[in-house]
């Protein structure tokens, strides 16, 4: 007869998903639960992976791990009709192991005490897990199991993967956006390999440690030189007492923060100054200069005086045209009547030919 070999915990999951698996068969293995003592809770050295649950079909075959084990147990109609059928079981049990079992045993186990995980380790478990469980409810709208129309091992493999969470995390409220998955696991559960394993399964009405918060109490400080002798058990409404260790931690923190926060504003006057210095000058508009000094015509007039900022071209003709003019620097124009010097109009009645 086979022997499987079995951790003890009531509530494990793995355990029970292989124990459904095997009540669908014909024969029953024979089960040895491992005592607690030996941590961490192998199989006979004899296995050569050890890894519970762990099957020996026979002496010395050995199959370990839940999935290989519930795969072997199980009747072949649990496996799947032919290859697409098989194919769709494989691809739910894949689905509990990687998506939806982390998912519940990180939020059950934080409901439950039994770890330790921070506020965003929580949120996001418990978010992965609403997000697995709307998967479920939208491939469940029309079907009454998750492949063909009866019980395969992935309802067992599923259905043992949200145990945990619809025993302690999923109340009402959490309940009802999923009614596909509720109707469907309720269904799986109450079948009668399912209950000749669980039992009866009465679901969460009340988060774990979901009781009303606590009152906000103000920190109770201990001078450190007062020592361990200080940490008595704190009143009602008062905080635990602070050792000397985490008072020099905080004060640690809060010079820390005290130097960021000068830094930040040094480096913001920092970058005042620079845009100050940055901004450029208005540019004042010089206006229109004249030349008002006095010359005689046909002179160079006097420009030794002080000369104007900018370059302006009224100075510049005020100053010397008429002493380009009187000088002839400006040459008539032939060929334009009435221009400058009065030199006649060029005019052709025909083609100019030019001659070499």
């Amino acid at each position: 007869m086979p022997t499987l070999y079995l951790s003890p915990h009531p509530d494990n999951f793995q355990n029970q998903r292989v124990l459904i698996a095997a009540r669908y068969a014909s024969t029953l293995p024979e089960v040895v639960e491992l005592p607690e003592q030996g941590l961490p809770l192998q199989p006979p050295a004899s296995c050569p992976l050890p890894k519970l649950p762990a099957l020996e079909s026979r002496p010395g075959v050995w199959v370990s791990g839940p999935a290989a084990v519930a795969h072997l147990l199980c009747p072949e109609r649990l496996r799947g009709q032919g290859p697409a059928g098989a194919a769709l079981v494989q691809q739910w049990v894949s689905y509990a192991e990687g998506e939806i079992a982390p998912a519940a045993c990180a939020a059950a186990f934080s409901a439950l005490g039994l770890v330790e995980q921070s506020k965003q380790v929580v949120e996001r478990a418990e978010a992965e897990l609403r997000r697995a469980l709307a998967v479920l409810d939208g491939h469940l709208k029309l079907r009454t199991y998750l492949v063909a129309e009866a019980v395969t091992l992935a309802d067992v493999t599923v259905a043992c993967a949200l145990l945990l969470p619809y025993k302690y995390v999923l109340d009402p409220p959490s309940r009802a956006p999923y009614p596909n998955v509720t109707r469907w696991f309720l269904t799986c559960i109450n079948q009668p390999q399912f209950q000749a394993v669980l039992g009866p399964v009465k679901l969460c009405e009340q988060v774990c440690g979901g009781d009303a918060p606590k009152p906000k109490t103000q920190e109770r400080v201990v001078p450190a030189e007062m020592g361990p002798a200080a940490g008595s058990v704190p009143g009602p409404g008062e905080a635990p007492v602070k050792s000397a260790s985490q008072l020099k931690k905080e004060a640690k923190k809060k010079e820390k923060l005290e130097k960021f926060q000068q830094k930040k504003e040094k480096s913001q006057q920092q970058q005042g100054e620079k845009k100050a210095k940055a901004e450029k000058k208005e540019k004042k508009d010089p206006g229109v200069l004249t030349y008002d000094s006095p010359t005689h015509p046909g002179e160079k007039k006097d420009v030794t005086g002080p000369m104007p900022d900018a370059y302006s071209p009224q100075y510049v003709e005020a100053a010397w045209y008429p002493w380009w003019e009187s000088q002839g620097f400006f040459k008539p124009e032939y060929g334009v009547s009435g221009g400058p010097g009065g030199g006649p109009r060029l005019e052709s009645s025909g083609p100019c030919v030019w001659e070499q």
